[in-house]
């Protein structure tokens, strides 16, 4: 369909231009008076033409409007068929719009890859759904589709054993925490408030206690919110594992010391804004004087990914072993996860998805998180 403003200074030329350039099969899509810098009374009408092979709506008879008066539209009665073919055409041209947004949009996120078969070009549609950084999941689906024959590539199967062996290659891994021989194994847990380190490190004591039967002790340097430090003390008491609170760094080393017969150690740590330095300088003397053996970042996965960027970015100041990934059943679109492994090379060593102690948290492991990822959510 082609679509044109004509400008005349009565009715009568403005059809007259329009039949002369669309012809008899023209459809008026509306009329109006217009100011002119040289007529006193212009008018200008939107005319449409459509030269595809199907149904018509109503035209507008030309030589029927030539012969009637010009007519200020506020006082023109238009015929109920004008209106009806006005809005005939007027939907035909709001869904053919739609369809080439669409369209455009389309060519403008797979440019890259139009020679990709449509089942390629539906998991990289997945891909990105799922919140995976597009120039990465393009990368995946071309390195599939060269290494892969023309057989090959009309096999799911083979080409989702691809993709997660793609996406396998991305992640690492720490493995469990690493125990010193004969001698205490200290573990610190950092990051940004609302990361859910609190829960987090009760799940880990519970889950080194009674999975793995090590002798375990809680300490909670989170002297800002009062209410994380009992909530860790009630745990300790229920699952019966020493417990002691540090409100300040001078007092750490004296409280560490009384624990030294335990294998294992935990410090929960206080909620940051990882761009406050003095914080950061203090969370620094922390991991000195506690000489934590194993330092572990918590994040949550329902934060979006310039925040997760931005955290990762301002704890780098201070060297720890692995991401572990918290709150994972509480969002969907878990690319990040591949998102994060790509832009910062990071190993993850624990993800966490509920309130259940010790059930819901699991060792980092590749062939979970790729299967996440491509679901997009944690479980079935």
């Amino acid at each position: 369909m082609k679509i044109k403003k004509f400008v005349a200074p009565s009715m009568q030329e403005a059809l007259k231009q329009i039949k002369k350039e669309f012809g008899d099969d023209a459809i008026i899509l509306s009329n109006r008076s217009v100011e002119h810098p040289e007529w006193k009374n212009a008018v200008e009408i939107t005319a449409a033409i459509d030269k595809k092979d199907e149904p018509q709506a109503e035209k507008v008879h030309f030589q029927s409007l030539i012969e009637k008066p010009a007519i200020q539209p506020s006082t023109n009665t238009i015929p109920t068929t004008v209106i009806q073919t006005q809005l005939n055409s007027m939907t035909k041209e709001i869904e053919y719009l739609r369809d080439r947004i669409e369209f455009l949009i389309n060519h403008i996120k797979y440019e890259h890859l139009p020679h990709i078969p449509k089942n390629l070009q539906e998991i990289l549609k997945l891909l990105n759904k799922n919140g995976v950084n597009l120039t990465l999941a393009n990368n995946m689906i071309e390195e599939i589709f060269t290494s892969l024959s023309g057989e090959e590539l009309m096999d799911e199967e083979m080409i989702l054993k691809k993709l997660n062996n793609k996406i396998k290659h991305f992640l690492n891994i720490t493995g469990p925490i690493k125990f010193n021989q004969n001698q205490t194994t200290v573990v610190l847990l950092m990051g940004p408030t609302g990361s859910g380190k609190t829960t987090t490190i009760a799940k880990l004591a519970a889950l080194y206690k009674y999975t793995y039967s090590r002798k375990v002790a809680l300490v909670s340097a989170d002297s800002y919110r009062i209410a994380a430090m009992e909530q860790l003390k009630a745990f300790a008491e229920i699952a019966k594992i020493p417990f002691v609170a540090v409100y300040n760094n001078n007092d750490l080393t004296e409280k560490i010391n009384t624990l030294r017969k335990y294998e294992l150690i935990l410090i929960d740590t206080t909620g940051l804004n990882a761009k406050n330095m003095k914080q950061m300088v203090s969370l620094k003397e922390t991991i000195r004087i506690a000489k934590a053996d194993e330092i572990h970042l918590t994040l949550s996965m329902t934060t979006k990914y310039s925040d997760l960027s931005d955290n990762i970015k301002n704890f780098n100041m201070i060297p720890y072993d692995g991401i572990i990934l918290t709150k994972m059943d509480e969002t969907e679109g878990m690319g990040d996860i591949l998102n994060i492994a790509a832009d910062f090379e990071k190993p993850y060593s624990y993800i966490t998805f509920g309130q259940d102690i010790p059930e819901d948290i699991n060792l980092a492991n590749r062939n979970e998180l790729a299967q996440i990822i491509l679901r997009g959510k944690h479980g079935n």
